[in-house]
């Protein structure tokens, strides 16, 4: 017997499940389900098709799957409309190339900037000729004729920047527009899809006519 599942890989706002039971003849316990995902949010979905061999193992293709993706249209003009739809028809692409391979960078810089600045005031005063020997008392040393003044200023500062990248780059192919909508008074969403069937006759018409 087989099954379908669908699996969200991105985040989803709702999930709704159901199963159907169908029992043929010496197939003794349940063998076939189905479980079904809604979405509100952008996403990706896959659909499998799984046949059970025994309890607990199974054997799953890939069928199908959907991107879906929104966008503001900054306006209520058929133009913007029209821009915003193939906006949101390339983010649920890159959606797409972004799950299957994705290239992540991080690079991180720390920076330190030190300033100093110093100055200096020196005043010495004393009597009496420079040929003669220079003489001080305990009170003469203690008065404001022999003062230094020095002032030092510390300016250091710290910088770290953190920079993240992330990059997709590849071919989609057989994957189309499925669904255009009007989610919100200046919002669109655009889900395309992909499946099996659809890329086997892709495939013929590419060997047929080459590209």
């Amino acid at each position: 017997m087989k099954s379908k599942f669908i699996l969200a890989v991105l985040a989803s706002a709702s999930l709704i499940g159901c199963s159907s039971v169908k029992l043929a003849e010496n197939e003794g316990p349940i063998r076939s389900q189905k479980l079904a995902t809604t979405f509100t949010q952008e996403g990706v979905t896959i659909e499998t098709d799984c046949a059970w061999y025994k309890f607990g193992k199974t054997d799953c293709d890939i069928i199908a799957i959907e991107s879906r993706a929104t966008t503001d249209t900054n306006g209520s003009s058929t133009a913007n409309r029209n821009t915003a739809l193939t906006r949101a028809s390339l983010k649920a692409k890159a959606n797409v190339r972004h799950f299957l391979d994705e290239k992540v960078t991080s690079n991180r810089v720390n920076t330190t900037i030190a300033k100093n600045i110093e100055k200096a005031a020196d005043k010495t005063k004393t009597s009496g000729n420079q040929s003669d020997v220079v003489g001080m008392t305990d009170k003469e040393a203690d008065a404001d004729s022999n003062s230094s003044v020095r002032d030092n200023s510390n300016e250091t500062a710290h910088q770290v920047t953190e920079t993240v990248r992330a990059n997709a780059e590849g071919i989609l192919r057989g994957f189309r527009v499925v669904k255009q909508e009007v989610t919100g008074s200046q919002e669109v969403a655009v889900t395309i899809r992909w499946d099996l069937n659809n890329d086997r006759a892709a495939a013929q018409l590419r060997k047929r006519f080459g590209g």
